[in-house]
């Protein structure tokens, strides 16, 4: 749940709401495959009709419906990060499904609870609103019934597929929550949701194999396909559940003898994007006097350009000290995602503001290196 930088024909999207759509470049192929399996597979099973164009519009409305089935879904998640006051990236349909992606993480259990189980509800409301649509128009259109009640049990199935414990589904951020919620300790939390999601996909093959002894391959081979699938899905997600950081591979080394200008510069050589969205610090023998906002630099400074005008003064929200929890405390307003980390006063780097704000919450007993081992820099 990071930003990130778009590629390829997936940074061209829309904004709905304010809230910013992409599209994998493939998934239009996707949904022309499912409307020729759809009209060419299973609405001639279902009915009968003389005129071919007729399976291909149920096809082709009912591929577009699921699309939309999808979309709805991720709407839920983002509906609800936007009434926790969670900022969201986008929302990014692949191939397979969409995935809503946060700026920040949760800092409580109960908001992943909330955004996790918000994808499952939207999906059983559109399943309700597809039923409610299907017995309208079941006197008058037998296809647009058929249609109708496909979507209603695509979207059944949506929502508990994705309610499966199984990390990075919906079920297994749910369980992840509720794990957190008792153990007190995201990290943990997340190791043990790794566990218990490879031991449920382990089960399933296990299903799969006494499916082949009992009930042959065509029943065997459903239950396999799954199990990979839901494999490879824990696979892409294993390294946000297993990542537990230390202190010094948050921070971003910023040498304290270094003048505005030659900070200013190191960050814009790292990635220009944190440059917009960050606050540089004005250090006077190590100490924080004054910051400039990333985003109020017409461009990127010469390295004998005079920028005193852009100084401010220091005020809570511009800064992380790890000595202070008022600094970070959960509520307080950061003023940018890149800031300046501090030990009582003393500079010790820059950091994602959110991601080193979590990082401190969940610390018991947190454990600071000196100076001299944080070595990361640019």
């Amino acid at each position: 749940m990071h930003s990130q930088e778009y590629t390829g024909l997936s940074r061209f999207g829309v904004s709905i709401s304010g809230m910013r759509i992409t599209i994998d470049p493939l998934l239009p192929l996707v949904i022309i495959f499912m409307a020729w399996v759809l009209s060419e597979r299973y609405f001639p099973q279902i009915m009968f009709t003389q005129y071919t164009w007729i399976y291909w519009a149920m096809g082709v409305s009912s591929s577009v419906f699921l699309t939309l089935s999808i979309l709805f879904h991720e709407f839920g998640h983002a509906l609800a990060a936007r009434w926790l006051k969670l900022p969201l990236e986008r929302i990014h349909l692949y191939l397979f499904g969409g995935m809503a992606e946060l700026k920040q993480r949760p800092v409580r259990p109960v908001e992943e609870l909330i955004i996790a189980l918000a994808g499952p509800l939207a999906s059983l409301l559109f399943a309700g609103l597809a039923w409610a649509a299907a017995e309208y128009i079941r006197p008058t259109s037998s296809e647009a019934f058929l249609v109708m009640q496909f979507v209603f049990y695509m979207n059944l199935l949506l929502c508990g597929f994705n309610l499966l414990p199984i990390f990075p589904l919906d079920g297994g951020r749910t369980l992840r929550a509720v794990i957190w919620h008792i153990r007190k300790y995201f990290y943990k939390a997340s190791i043990l949701t790794f566990y218990i999601s490879v031991a449920f996909i382990l089960l399933i093959m296990v299903i799969a194999v006494v499916l082949l002894v009992v009930e042959g391959l065509s029943t065997a081979f459903w239950a396999a396909l799954l199990s990979a699938y839901l494999w490879y899905t824990a696979y892409t997600g294993r390294d946000e559940l297993i990542y537990r950081p230390k202190f010094e591979d948050l921070i971003f080394r910023i040498s304290e003898d270094k003048s505005p200008v030659s900070i200013i510069r190191q960050i814009n050589r790292m990635d220009p994007r944190y440059l917009r969205n960050a606050v540089i610090p004005v250090t006077e023998q190590g100490e924080l006097r004054s910051v400039i906002m990333g985003r109020e630099l017409p461009s990127v400074p010469e390295e004998d350009e005079n920028i005193s005008h852009l100084y401010r003064p220091v005020e809570k929200g511009f800064f992380v000290d790890v000595a202070d929890a008022s600094t970070f405390r959960q509520g307080l307003m950061l003023k940018a995602e890149f800031l300046p980390v501090l030990q009582d006063g003393v500079m010790l780097g820059m950091s994602d503001a959110h991601e080193i704000r979590f990082w401190l919450l969940q610390q018991k007993r947190p454990v600071f290196p000196s100076r001299p081992q944080i070595t990361r820099e640019s």
